[in-house]
């Protein structure tokens, strides 16, 4: 089978450093190129890198950047509407993939010069507690359209696969989200620097936003005497008042390090002593997909998308219920055996389900599909 031109729309920017969608696009993107296809991905121009450059590629994935509207509004739209009728009528790509249920509006404009147009699912983002009526309208709008007006529609958790069969009569095809299996145990340099010893903290890493319920998490093992800490990879940029309740609230033994990529995060996932993820809202937790990645135990709150990717691996507790966290972190720190029958299992679930290589797999199976009209 010829290699095929694919372009990537709706990613901020590569590499990852934005979100979930960014990860994802990343992880597929760079081993598509590696099988010979040629892949394009869009970024927006205000997030190329700082000397300037206007082009190039990162790890054999050409990169465009384009310019954007940049308001909360319109950063997302005005970009993936230029960059989808670009594909359609610029270049000649075969593929056309939108990612994120806001670009899979511009669908129709991609599919404009006769491609072939993929619209991910990567989660129902009008449940997200930032964005207002208006906000919701359009991003329901958009996933409607995206979802009746696409070649083939990816989701990527059952739970979604579901809910797009039952909310717009389209099936829609299940390719999870993954993690890059590690081929060995990082050192513990990154830890040592910040005061922290292998098997003596909690781990959970995203963004700081409401959805995550990290003060829930805080409460909870503010009343725990063990572990020692409690780490928390994020960021939200700008700062607010949510943010700024989550320090307060914090003790000295929470330590908020922001953004923190590449081999340092690496040592932060591979020497935990639990995983936590308290999150309310989901779609499917790449974060999780990694702590299993490194055979780490998981506690998460039971919503549907954490219970899905977690399966057998993790233990749950009542989302929001402080009580029932706290109670269930006490458990398991103690519970020995029972943490390394909880590695063992996120770790082969990981490798036979979340798997970066299999989702690469899967993705391009899929576009040949669609390319014979099989979709």
């Amino acid at each position: 089978m010829r290699p095929l031109r694919i372009a990537m729309i709706g990613q901020k920017g590569l590499p990852a450093r934005y979100g979930g969608v960014e990860t994802h696009v990343e992880n597929v993107a760079v081993r598509l190129a590696a099988r010979g296809h040629r892949v394009r991905a869009y970024c927006r121009s205000r997030l190329r890198p700082r000397d300037g450059t206007a082009g190039g590629s990162y790890r054999g994935v050409e990169l465009a950047f384009r310019p954007s509207i940049n308001s909360k509004h319109l950063d997302a739209a005005s970009h993936t509407f230029l960059c989808a009728a670009e594909s359609a009528f610029v270049h000649s790509s075969d593929i056309v993939h939108l990612h994120g249920i806001g670009p899979s509006a511009f669908a129709p404009v991609a599919g404009l010069g006769g491609r072939r147009v993929v619209s991910t699912f990567h989660a129902l983002d009008w449940r997200q507690l930032k964005w207002g009526t208006r906000a919701k309208a359009f991003l329901k709008r958009g996933e409607h359209i995206g979802a009746r007006h696409s070649d083939g529609v990816i989701a990527v958790s059952r739970l979604m696969q579901r809910y797009i069969q039952s909310e717009h009569g389209v099936e829609a095809t299940w390719i999870p989200n993954g993690a890059t299996m590690p081929v060995r145990t990082p050192g513990t340099g990154a830890l040592e620097r910040r005061g922290l010893t292998p098997g003596g903290y909690l781990l959970t890493v995203g963004r700081i936003i409401p959805d995550r319920d990290l003060h829930t998490l805080i409460e909870a093992f503010t009343q725990s005497h063990r572990p020692k800490h409690l780490v928390i990879v994020g960021s939200e940029t700008p700062k607010t008042a949510y943010g700024r309740m989550l320090e307060n609230l914090a003790s000295d033994r929470v330590l908020f390090t922001g953004d923190v990529f590449g081999e340092e995060l690496e040592e932060l996932y591979a020497h935990c002593l639990i995983y936590c993820l308290a999150s309310r809202v989901e779609g499917l937790p790449i974060t999780v997909c990694e702590a299993m990645a490194h055979a780490r135990p998981l506690i998460l709150s039971d919503i549907p998308e954490n219970v899905e990717v977690g399966g057998e691996a993790a233990r749950y507790f009542r989302c929001g219920d402080v009580n029932a966290l706290l109670q269930t972190i006490e458990d398991l720190v103690a519970d020995d055996p029972g943490r390394a029958a909880l590695s063992a299992d996120a770790r082969r679930r990981c490798q036979s389900v979340y798997n970066w290589d299999l989702v690469a797999d899967q993705v391009e199976a899929y576009y040949y599909r669609l390319m014979e009209g099989r979709g």
